[in-house]
This record gives structure tokens, C-alpha cells and sequence, in this order.
């Protein structure tokens, strides 16, 4: 039997404080009953800990209003329970120990935790010691393979790959003239890589940095591709007019060529005739693989130029056993016309094949006068323009195409 209850709910349940219960316990129990029933709670249960580590963790609950200790782990510490009362703090460290309290307002307690921090102390040590030299380890082999990530980012080859991967590369026009009017018959595509610092980087630098590492074929297609995003319309509407890509020997037997110019030639309504090939002599190397690629190109339409002619193999033979249109002449043999007789010799040789003639380079109303006297046809160089982007190349091509013929300059 129970004492009168010293407490009972607006819902009717009875309730105790009291030190009575038939099970052995001699403390203080919370007691909530109602007819034949009744419930006791522990107050030390409210206050179970378990630590997940070897130091030792306690904990008490600390009314709000009385700030008397209703439940504890382990004796509080009196200091620790006035600064509670003064509310100053929400963690303490004292007298070697770690205190944090957590006000739980809706309860009307404050829950208090402690630790002895030597313990602590004892394990950081232990920890310093085995994870220091781990720690420098992994530090060392992380920085490593930073170091080899950025080589990577910052090589050559991947610089390249990303630019063509990102399509950074810019097609830029020059003209290609008629020495005896002046006016142009088609264009040169001569790629440029821009740099972050406004600055372009010319063929003549990674065109070989392509080769060397295998991108050559990407980067034909990545320029094929811009010519006619550029240029496809315009040569819809002038039909007479070409542009000349250059190709690199690898280019000839990757296969891959033949279908994509197709592609593109149907997709902007573009002749084959209007699309030439250059390839220097080293193209020409092995003329058992390069003869049959050749031919398929000109059964497909497309004129073949010898780019650079006489800088490269300087084997003649193959001329006559290959079939191409056009030779250009290099612009080392236009710049010596006056104390030279080498290109003579390339003129009467290209004339006898039955070959058109380019010459590259041109820059003087001598060399022009020079060389349409010898029988050269076209040329192309900073006389007339040098290579331009898309927009100032169309400008200038309406500008030349509606202007009056200038063969009296000649």
C-alpha cells in the first residue's frame, strides 16, 4: 500500500516521490499510478552513459528552478553546480576535468556531462606517435600524385587534347589569286591555337606536336569541321570558288577522311571541286600507300596540291608516277627569284607535267611581275592579303571579286 498520492494529474494519474517499492531498492523513485497500477522510475537510468571509448563518462541531471541534482552517474562537483545556477557557461574545464552543459528548457533540467581529460591527454599522445609518421606518409604519396596530375594537365600532348576537345582552334583565310587579273580563285585554311594571353600559336609549332603524339587525325577533322562552319555557306553561293585544307600524311590512310568530307560536302550543298587537299612532300614518302588515297581523292573530285614543294624529300620522281593538280611553289624559292635559278627549274619541270602552279610567299609587284612572266598561274602572300579570319576574309573576298580585273599592273 501507498501513502496518499502527494500529487495527481489533470488526467487523473496518481504520483510519488517516494522511497518505497517492493524491489529492493533503497533511493528515491519516481512512482505514477492510476486504480490497481502503478509504474516506478529509476532517476539513475535517466542518466545511463555508454562510452564508446576506454575514458570514463558521467553524467547528472540538474533541476532548472532548484538546481539540486535529481540523478547522477557519479557525484557532481559543487563548483559545477553553482556556476550552473549563474548560468556562464556551457562548457568548464576544471579541476581536470571537461564539463558541458546542455539546458533542456521544455523538461526544466540542465544536463550536465564530464570527462577527465588526462585520460585524454594519455590517448592524444599515443595517437600523435602512431599517426604522425602515417600522416606524413600519405601527405608524401598525396603530394606526389598531385605533382604527377598537374605534370599530366601541364604536358604538351594534354594541353593539346583539351584544346581540341574544347575546339579552341580558329581557322583563318588568305586568298589565293589569279596573277593575271587580280582576282581570287580560292583560299588557303591556316589554323591558329589561341593562348590565354591573346597571342596565336602558328601551325608550324604544334601541327608537329600533333604528329608526334597521334592528335593529327583529330585535329584534321576539328579543322575540316570549322572550314565549312565557316566558310560552307559562302562557297554554296560562290561556286567558283575553293578553299585548299591541309592534310598530314597520316591523314591519307586513317580512312576516315573520305566519309566525313562527303558528310559535310551534302550537308552544305558544296562541290567536291570547291574543296581542295594540300600535303607536302613527306605525304608523298611511301608512294605505294599514298598513290591509291590520292586517287580515291580525285575520283571523289577534290584537287591535290604539293604544298611546299623542293623544302621537303626533294624526290622528283614521284611527280610523274602520282596523280595531283597543283604544285606550290615554296616561299624560300619566291624570295630568291633575283639571285637563284632554282625556280626556273620547278616552273619548267611543274609546266612539262602538265601541273597549275601557286606560288607562296608573294610580297613585291616584281616578284608578281617574275612570275607571271614565267608562266605561273596563281599566287598567294602579303601582296595581296595575308591569312585572315572569317568575317575580314569575306570582306575582303566581295571587295576583290567586285572589283575591276588588275592585270595592267602586270
Amino acid at each position: 500500500s501507498f501513502p496518499p498520492p502527494m500529487r495527481i494529474t489533470e488526467d487523473g494519474y496518481s504520483a510519488w516521490l517516494t522511497t518505497q517499492n517492493d524491489l529492493g531498492f533503497n533511493r528515491y523513485m519516481a512512482v505514477l499510478g492510476q486504480e490497481h497500477y502503478l509504474v516506478l522510475v529509476d532517476p539513475a537510468s535517466l542518466v545511463d552513459v555508454i562510452p564508446f571509448g576506454d575514458i570514463a563518462i558521467d553524467a547528472a541531471l540538474v533541476g532548472s528552478t532548484t538546481h539540486l541534482v535529481f540523478a547522477s552517474s557519479n557525484k557532481l562537483d559543487p563548483h559545477i553546480r553553482d556556476m550552473i545556477k549563474d548560468r556562464e557557461k556551457v562548457s568548464i574545464q576544471y579541476n581536470g576535468s571537461m564539463y558541458v552543459i546542455k539546458p533542456v528548457p521544455e523538461l526544466g533540467m540542465n544536463v550536465v556531462a564530464w570527462a577527465a581529460l588526462k585520460p585524454l591527454a594519455e590517448t592524444w599522445h599515443k595517437q600523435l606517435l602512431f599517426w604522425l609518421p602515417f600522416g606524413m606518409l600519405i601527405s608524401l604519396l598525396a603530394a606526389l600524385f598531385v605533382l604527377r596530375i598537374l605534370r599530366r594537365i601541364q604536358s604538351p600532348r594534354n594541353r593539346l587534347l583539351d584544346a581540341i576537345n574544347n575546339r579552341e582552334f580558329e581557322v583563318h583565310y588568305q586568298p589565293i589569286v589569279a596573277l593575271c587579273s587580280g582576282k581570287m580563285v580560292g583560299a588557303e585554311a591556316l589554323t591558329r591555337w589561341p593562348q590565354p594571353d591573346g597571342s596565336s600559336l602558328s601551325p608550324d609549332i604544334f601541327v608537329p606536336l600533333a604528329e608526334q603524339t597521334g592528335l593529327i587525325s583529330r585535329l584534321t577533322h576539328l579543322v575540316i569541321e570549322k572550314v565549312f562552319e565557316d566558310m560552307g555557306n559562302w562557297l554554296h553561293l560562290h561556286g567558283d570558288q575553293h578553299i585548299s585544307i591541309n592534310l598530314a600524311p597520316a591523314d591519307l590512310t586513317s580512312g576516315k577522311l573520305p566519309p566525313l568530307l562527303s558528310q559535310l560536302l551534302n550537308k552544305w550543298q558544296v562541290r567536291p571541286e570547291q574543296i581542295a587537299l594540300e600535303l607536302t612532300e613527306r605525304g608523298f614518302a611511301d608512294p605505294k600507300i599514298s598513290a591509291p588515297a590520292i586517287a580515291a581523292f580525285r575520283r571523289s573530285g577534290h584537287a591535290i596540291y604539293i604544298d611546299d614543294f623542293g623544302t621537303g624529300y626533294s624526290s622528283l620522281s614521284y611527280l610523274q608516277d602520282l596523280d595531283v593538280d597543283t604544285l606550290k611553289i615554296d616561299k624560300s624559292f619566291v624570295d630568291a627569284l633575283e639571285y637563284k635559278n632554282v625556280t626556273p627549274h620547278i616552273i619548267e619541270m611543274a609546266k612539262s607535267l602538265k601541273l597549275a602552279m601557286v606560288a607562296e610567299g608573294v610580297e613585291t609587284a616584281g616578284q608578281l611581275a617574275w612570275l607571271h612572266r614565267h608562266g605561273v598561274q596563281y599566287g598567294q602572300g602579303w601582296y595581296y592579303s595575308k591569312a585572315l579570319p572569317k568575317a575580314e576574309f569575306m570582306a575582303w573576298a566581295e571587295n576583290n571579286l567586285n572589283a575591276s580585273p588588275t592585270s595592267d599592273r602586270i
